[in-house]
């Protein structure tokens, strides 16, 4: 008899799930978006099969993908589409559908080769919870109202203060799930605190519930470890690397030395699109709440990595961790402390007029920036501002939009009052 109760309450707790409606409680949200491909995710209550409907127009949604495995976490792939377009879509476990909506779509990348300009929104340090991180975000969505990010970089520190679950799901996703997560394109990097101090991807939720285009999906070199990745939007390669990483080795990027910098190299001498941007979260140079003549790991980046970034000519290194916003002239070989810098020996740059630089066949200088005040806000330390650095701010929050073509890279830092504080412009 106990027996036969057992299964009478299992298969009475099996109706009731399957009776149950699934509630989507995280997403959507867009991954590794391709020329030809990308991948829409979400989560649910219960476990429930995967349905997303699409089309080119927003009525009429006939193409569909089902994934019978019943799942909470959701990752579909959609392929065959065709470059630059944008696709409606809805999503569900195909008995019940989300609505149709004018906010909800995903538009591919230009083909690789194409001219066509790109706008890349960069963010760093921002999930606090912040008065400054609302300001932020309402900002970005009126600067981008009239011409929406093709991609979102994330520099780290994502979710304040130990990337848990309930911190990226309270101050990250509640935060830009409207504005920004169900139709634009997330490529993030990690942070001291979305890692909480352990420097092992075995244990923050980050990995879980990003998925990283690791095999080269989206152009790049294959990495095969979601710690790092590359991808290919429009004429610009976008390289994401982890300053928090440990590799079983014990080595790290700032070491010179690994799997990780090994990678790296490989990738940035492979690339032949003409604008490179590199992003991470602990930068080589800083004047803010971060101090990188005194800091080990900024101090290693700046001495080891960043003669990588030289050799290879990459355009703009950025990065997050302090809470202000930096830029750099565009600089070779200075590896010391903020007192060595030298304008005569370190800018390298032709500017055509203010802030506006035109590369010869010689190259130019790399430019740094740290833009860690999309949320957590201000701090300085001796000298501040930098002796390298063009701009500094740390009274305003703000972000980055670069819009990028073959030719023209521009610019933008944009306040939390919505103005343009910083801009310039590179020409190749």
């Amino acid at each position: 008899m106990r027996n036969l109760f057992k299964t009478l309450v299992l298969v009475f707790l099996c109706h009731v799930l399957l009776a149950q409606n699934p509630q989507i409680i995280r997403g959507p949200y867009l991954q590794s978006i391709s020329p030809t491909s990308g991948i829409i995710c979400w989560r649910t209550d219960v476990p429930s099969s995967s349905q997303v409907s699409y089309g080119e127009n927003l009525s009429a949604q006939k193409q569909k993908v089902n994934l019978p495995d019943l799942v909470t976490e959701h990752r579909v792939t959609i392929h065959h589409l065709s470059p630059n377009k944008k696709y409606y879509y809805s999503i569900g476990d195909g008995k019940t559908m989300s609505k149709p909506s004018e906010a909800r779509y995903l538009k591919t990348v230009p083909a690789l080769g194409s001219k066509q300009q790109v706008r890349i929104w960069a963010l760093g340090d921002f999930g606090s919870g912040s008065a400054n991180q609302k300001a932020v975000l309402q900002s970005i969505v009126a600067f981008t109202l009239k011409k929406r990010p093709d991609a979102w970089i994330w520099l780290g520190d994502n979710a304040y203060s130990n990337g848990k679950e309930e911190e990226y799901q309270a101050r990250v996703f509640d935060v830009y799930q409207q504005d920004f997560f169900q139709n634009t394109a997330l490529y993030p990097a990690p942070g001291n605190h979305d890692y909480a101090g352990k420097h092992d991807p075995a244990l923050p939720p980050y990995f879980k519930i990003f998925s990283m285009p690791v095999n080269g999906e989206v152009g790049g070199l294959p990495s095969g470890a979601a710690s790092y990745y590359s991808v290919n939007v429009g004429q610009v390669h976008l390289v994401s690397i982890d300053t928090e990483l440990t590799e079983p080795s014990g080595n790290q990027l700032m070491d010179g030395k690994g799997l990780q910098f090994e990678w790296l190299e490989r990738d940035l001498k492979a690339n032949k699109l003409p604008w490179v941007i590199v992003y991470f979260h602990k930068p080589p140079y800083s004047k803010g709440s971060h101090d990188s003549d005194n800091e080990s790991d900024m101090k290693r980046m700046r001495e080891n990595v960043n003669p990588l970034f030289e050799k290879y000519r990459v355009d703009v290194v950025l990065a997050g961790h302090s809470h202000v916003y930096e830029r750099t002239h565009p600089m070779r070989g200075h590896y010391g402390v903020n007192a060595t810098f030298d304008p005569q020996k370190h800018v390298v740059a032709k500017e055509k007029s203010s802030n506006h630089y035109v590369v010869g066949k010689d190259g130019q200088g790399v430019i740094y920036l740290v833009n860690g005040s999309g949320g957590q806000l201000g701090g300085q330390k001796a000298e501040w501002p930098m002796k390298s650095s063009v701009y500094s701010n740390n009274k305003e929050g703000g972000s980055m939009i670069f819009d990028i073509s073959q030719h023209r890279f521009e610019a933008q830092w944009v306040s939390s009052l919505g103005d343009v504080k910083d801009h310039f412009i590179i020409e190749k």
